[in-house]
């Protein structure tokens, strides 16, 4: 749990005190639909894919830099919108992304914000950063 601290702490500070990196869109490059395929935890080392996953879940990243979430749970649709920013950095490419309204969509740890980060990753993998304080490990690729 300790590392875990250390290492959302870092990503803060990561985040608030490098120089300006943001990204702006390529046009070209959207809409981008991005879709759940992977969701591990850590707690109970189970990892499911597939029709496995407890729900379904995507990503819609528009030009414009607004974005919506869906999650398709059993009859249950849930959906979110909001902006969303992009940021380069050693590391890789930062999504942030800032919903309109509270939702139990947004995967954060800090139940009181309305912030999600996802980092993508080289392998052109979109992960939660949730993970960093014992949320779900949630993967997304990119369907189109």
């Amino acid at each position: 749990m300790k590392n875990v601290l250390q290492l959302s702490l870092l990503l803060a500070a990561l985040v608030s005190c490098q120089k300006d990196n943001s990204v702006e869109p390529n046009a070209d490059a959207y809409p981008q639909t991005w879709q759940l395929v992977k969701l591990t935890s850590d707690w109970t080392n189970v990892v499911k894919t597939g029709a496995d996953l407890p729900w379904q879940e995507t990503y819609v990243f528009q030009a414009d830099s607004t974005f919506t979430k869906t999650r398709q749970q059993g009859d249950q649709l849930l959906q979110a919108k909001g902006t969303f920013s992009l940021r380069n950095f050693s590391e890789g490419q930062y999504a942030t992304l800032t919903y309109a309204a509270a939702s139990s969509l947004i995967g954060s740890c800090t139940t009181s914000t309305l912030k999600e980060t996802l980092v993508l990753q080289p392998d052109q993998t979109l992960v939660s950063t949730w993970r960093a304080c014992d949320g779900p490990g949630l993967e997304y690729k990119k369907v189109k």
